[in-house]
């Protein structure tokens, strides 16, 4: 977590004090920009990475979900063909030969 809102708040500051200076203000004006550029843009960071923890969690559970769902089918047919299997079985050894 503080990797991220490192990384974006040093991209915050870089971009904001280069927009800063490109446009004409002066060094002090620019430095306080530049740290409010930083802090806006590390929480803005935090929150795309938060974003993108959920939906990498929704995905991995809706995966696992599926995962069982096909099983429980696998296993589901499986018990059904033993049983129709048991029947035939039964049913051929009492029949009269």
């Amino acid at each position: 977590m503080q990797y991220f809102t490192l990384i974006g708040g040093f991209i915050g500051f870089v971009l904001t004090l280069a927009a800063s200076i490109l446009s004409g203000k002066e060094l002090g004006t620019s430095v306080f920009n530049a740290t409010v550029g930083c802090v806006i843009i590390a929480f803005l960071f935090r929150g795309f990475r938060f974003v993108t923890e959920y939906c990498a969690q929704q995905v991995v559970s809706e995966r696992l979900r599926l995962r069982d769902e096909e099983n429980a089918a696998a296993a589901e047919a499986a018990t059904l063909e033993k049983s129709q299997a048991d029947e035939t079985a039964s049913s051929t050894s009492n029949s009269p030969a």
